[in-house]
């Protein structure tokens, strides 16, 4: 690989952060589901900290702590943790985002995400899929679910993101195409699941 393609593979890598995606996308929702005021801002900064701030916080730390090689996760054995810890503020994120009276959009996005983080440390143990066609593909979903082919050119990150992993060597194509499945199904099953329990 040029060093030129590696540059902007890694690049492209860093722009699309799955985790900075889903908690951008978890802002939006805010403001669009959640009516103006203190609760709308509170959820966006809940959704912010637990989907975005916390995960990529924890890569960082769990690096220093010695218990990662990178933070590319490339060694499949070291992943468990991640999954395990980003679960956990997933799950306390989705309290808060309750408790505080946020839209079901929004809090239930973000409890659907400990499922995924469990299902994704599981086929983990066989199979080093890739972190971020699921996360890019669960926000496709949650777009397409949400606000309908208005959101089809997200599909253009997950693309791109695919592309910049597989250049990067951290993935095969099978690996990109099952978190990209993983990602869309779970979440877009499951909003749907929401949707209907929710009544609308």
């Amino acid at each position: 690989m040029s060093a030129g393609r590696s540059r902007a593979a890694a690049a492209v890598s860093l722009v699309l952060n799955p985790s900075m995606w889903g908690g951008g996308f978890v802002a939006v929702l805010a403001a669009v589901f959640v009516p103006p005021g203190l609760v709308r801002w509170i959820a966006a900064a809940l959704g912010l900290v637990f989907v975005a701030a916390v995960p990529v916080g924890l890569l960082f730390a769990l690096k220093a702590l010695g218990q990662l090689s990178d933070v590319e996760m490339r060694v499949r054995s070291e992943r468990d943790v991640v999954y395990l810890w980003c679960a956990v503020s997933y799950g306390v994120g989705a309290v808060l985002l309750r408790l505080v009276g946020a839209a079901w959009q929004v809090w239930g996005l973000v409890a659907l995400h400990v499922p995924y983080a469990l299902v994704i440390a599981a086929v983990n143990r066989r199979w080093k899929v890739s972190i971020h066609t699921a996360g890019l593909g669960g926000v496709l979903a949650a777009g397409l679910v949400f606000f309908g082919m208005r959101a089809s050119p997200l599909a253009a990150a997950l693309l791109v993101g695919g592309w910049a992993r597989w250049a990067a060597g951290a993935h095969t194509p099978g690996e990109l195409a099952a978190g990209a499945a993983i990602g869309f199904v779970l979440t877009g099953g499951g909003l749907e699941l929401l949707r209907l329990l929710a009544g609308g």
